[in-house]
């Protein structure tokens, strides 16, 4: 008798609820109605906007568009600025590359070190190389003429050395090697310092 009463009570339970959902649908779709309505009525044309309304639109979008000249201006900026460091031949980046395929080239630090010669800024935590900073800095002589100076180490398989590069700008504006030299420390023997632009006498006359 129990479950008799329960089955007879669920079908009128039923019908109820799909007669509230569908009673509230057409509430739904009036207020969807009066949300357009509404939208419409608030989007005016310029020629409809008064004067002050008029200052305050254009100055929203010339705000907005000063925001995003600014950002492209920045992003420009950055963009420039890596792309001198990373292409341009006068880079710091492009120097440490060609000094150490000197390095790489010359045929008794080849010997010395062994084959292949890795290169790498200052001793850092990190066990990436990639990560190890190459310490370089600009300097004037007594002359007035402008140095880059810039220190990074090599190493091979069979020894290791400390790379110093010292370039001066010519007339056109432009580094040139005026030394560039490794200090190859000695197995129980005195360490040698090896030339591969300039010489001991290119220091002292500077």
């Amino acid at each position: 008798m129990l479950r008799r009463s329960v089955t007879n009570l669920r079908g009128p339970l039923l019908k109820q609820q799909q007669r509230a959902f569908s009673a509230s649908r057409p509430s739904l779709a009036n207020d969807t109605r009066r949300s357009a309505l509404i939208s419409q009525q608030t989007v005016k044309e310029w020629k409809d906007l008064t004067a002050p309304q008029k200052v305050v639109a254009a100055t929203k979008t010339s705000a907005n568009i000063g925001l995003i000249l600014a950002g492209a201006a920045v992003t420009g900026t950055i963009l420039y600025y890596v792309g001198s460091e990373l292409f341009s031949s006068q880079s710091s980046t492009h120097i440490f590359s060609d000094a150490l395929d000197r390095v790489r080239q010359h045929e008794e630090l080849s010997a010395m070190l062994g084959s292949p010669i890795k290169g790498h800024g200052e001793p850092s935590r990190s066990r990436s190389r990639r990560n190890r900073r190459i310490l370089h800095q600009l300097a004037q002589d007594s002359e007035g003429n402008e140095h880059l100076l810039m220190r990074f180490y090599v190493e091979g398989p069979d020894n290791e050395g400390t790379c110093i590069v010292n370039m001066v700008k010519d007339d056109n504006g432009k580094w040139q090697y005026k030394q560039l030299y490794v200090d190859v420390p000695g197995q129980g023997l005195p360490s040698r310092r090896i030339f591969i632009e300039g010489s001991a006498n290119t220091s002292r006359r500077a």
